[in-house]
């Protein structure tokens, strides 16, 4: 795979703040998705390599 000089100065330039923001609020709804998830006992549905399975956190006694 060749890599020309327009990829990279896109490497090279700072991150659009704009896209920064958007991905600390995903990080935020994932981990608000989890708490509520082990607050009613449900599963998270999470892709990764490219598979898709159910993730089950952890319940707690001093949740109920």
């Amino acid at each position: 795979m060749k890599t020309n000089k327009s990829d990279l100065d896109n490497q090279n330039q700072k991150r659009d703040p704009d896209l920064a923001n958007a991905e600390i609020a995903m990080k935020r709804a994932a981990i608000k998705a989890r708490e509520l998830a082990r607050k009613t006992g449900t599963a998270i549905v999470v892709m990764e390599n490219e598979m898709i399975r159910e993730e089950y956190p952890d319940h707690t006694l001093s949740d109920r």
